[in-house]
């Protein structure tokens, strides 16, 4: 699937039309077959089934060569939307490059969405198959899915990682390799301009609701791009992410970061800040990605290793602003800020911010000759619009989800004015509502929580949040009767009154 554009985009990534995430990942298992890939969580037991696994580049292709292959015996079609919701593990990491091996398109459903957000995504973009674990901490993700899949007609199969499938899933460890089928021939390389095709969707808050946003292979090259170059990143590193792989700047600073240089990535569920200080040591991590307000928060109270670590990706959630590092010592800090799913821009400091050029921007900063890879402007009503290899091309097939105008600027719907030759954002996008990690459609949202009060005989609503932006609170009445009522509507968790589910938002809003 190539989008159609109406224009011609300013500058590519810089290796051509031809290269894709496979290519990146064959490339590694050929040239350093024994080197360290991908790492799982210690404690991955705690939050689901499985044993901690460890694969070099060689196990990892050989691993996504196998599930691609049982996927593509389900015949979905080339092109067809596979989604997936994943929590961070290696078996995550292989869904999604088997989905991409197997000439398919990942639609990438955020890990704290429930049946009612699912169901919406599903139905959108006419997803053919979705794959999911069948459980993620007290969640039973599998069964979760086979309710939402009541309602999205187009849902053929639904596949699991874990123990305990429920009946009509798909065991991806069990019987997966039985849909396997010799007569078919793996037929993901594309011949000709490949990089253009689409490769993966992700999910960006409207004031319409949710929107499909597609990445082409390129896009998403530019993405791990930017950053790569931007944190120096060689194969002698070792990167840990603590961000879900739901939305490009998680896919940016981990996944392609890592493809590109060969560095390996080591995956750490948002959870135990005792397990990541483990793994920082064990493991000789050199560059570590959380989101913002806790990288300066971990920098400033002297809880980061000076060594092996010196670099820490932050990444600010749209809006957010920078904060300056009281003290980083040795650690460079590289801010990564995001536009929700339209955009990112990555810059390199030692304890104060950059700010964002207005115009081009070269990665990495301050090199005259490094790809620019996007451009911002301010448009005629005040918002800030980006354009480039780092921002979508073009919308699906009859989905008109971005505001892309014919020279291939998209307006993010953010405020922004002038400082100093730099660009200044306001602090939120106007009709979304930021909770955590998570963007919501703020008046459908607003209606929801409306219809649930009503419900629940019991009041529920949006208020400032200093942690998460904004978060839902219990008023009168009974707040037991508001979290049935939500979890019976198939809400996700990020909803739930947050004295209610202190542990597991804190999980959302990374």
């Amino acid at each position: 699937m190539i989008l159609t554009r109406a224009f011609n985009a300013p500058e590519s990534n810089g290796l051509g039309e031809d290269v894709t995430i496979d290519a990146l990942l064959r490339r590694h298992a050929v040239k350093n077959p024994d080197g360290r890939a991908v790492i799982d969580p210690a404690d991955r037991p705690v939050f689901t089934d499985g044993r901690p696994r460890r694969l070099s580049w060689s196990e990892l292709d050989n691993e996504v060569e196998r599930v691609s292959l049982g996927l593509r015996g389900l015949r979905l079609g080339r092109d067809a939307m596979v989604a997936l919701q994943m929590p961070n593990t290696v078996d995550g990491i292989i869904a999604l490059l088997a989905v991409l091996r197997a000439g398919y398109v990942a639609s990438l459903l955020p890990l704290a969405w429930r049946r009612r957000e699912i169901t919406q995504a599903l139905t959108r973009i006419g997803a053919k198959a979705i794959i999911t674990v069948c459980r993620s901490g007290p969640v039973p993700h599998a069964a979760v899915v086979s309710f939402a899949a009541i309602d999205a007609f187009t849902l053929r199969f639904i596949l699991a990682f874990g123990r305990g499938v429920p009946d009509g899933v798909i065991s991806i460890d069990e019987h997966l390799d039985n849909l396997q089928r010799p007569e078919l021939e793996p037929d993901s390389d594309r011949t000709g301009k490949a990089g253009l095709h689409v490769a993966l969707v992700t999910w960006d808050a409207t004031p319409t609701g949710f929107a499909p946003v597609a990445r082409t292979q390129g896009e998403l090259i530019a993405a791990g791009m930017a950053h790569m170059l931007e944190a120096g990143l060689t194969e002698e590193d070792v990167v840990a992410t603590t961000l879900l792989n739901s939305g490009i700047a998680a896919l940016a600073s981990g996944l392609i970061s890592c493809l590109l240089s060969g560095a390996p990535l080591v995956l750490h569920q948002p959870f135990s800040s005792r397990v990541l200080a483990g793994a920082l040591a064990t493991e000789c991590i050199t560059h570590l990605v959380v989101p913002g307000a806790a990288a300066l928060g971990l920098i400033r109270a002297g809880r980061l290793p000076a060594r092996p670590l010196r670099s820490v990706g932050a990444v600010w959630r749209t809006g957010e602003t920078p904060g300056r590092a009281v003290s980083s010592g040795a650690i460079q800090i590289v801010d990564i800020i995001t536009f929700g799913e339209i955009g990112l821009i990555a810059a390199s400091r030692q304890s104060d911010p950059a700010g964002i050029p207005l115009g081009r921007i070269r990665s990495p900063r301050g090199n005259a000759r490094g790809p620019c890879l996007i451009e911002t402007r301010i448009t005629a009503k005040g918002h800030a619009a980006l354009r480039g290899a780092l921002v979508p091309s073009g919308n699906l097939p009859g989905e008109p989800s971005l505001p892309i105008d014919n020279d291939g600027w998209v307006d993010t719907g953010l405020q922004a004015g002038m400082t100093g030759g730099e660009l200044r954002t306001g602090a939120a996008r106007a009709g979304i509502a930021r909770i955590g990690g998570l963007s919501f459609p703020r008046p459908a949202l607003e209606e929801f929580l409306r219809m649930v009060s009503s419900t629940a005989g019991a009041a529920v609503a949006l208020q400032k949040d200093p942690l998460f932006g904004e978060a839902t609170r219990a008023g009168n009445g009974n707040q037991k009767a508001l979290t049935n009522t939500l979890d019976a509507a198939g809400a996700s968790a990020a909803l739930t009154p947050r004295s209610d589910v202190d542990d597991e938002r804190q999980a959302v809003v990374a």
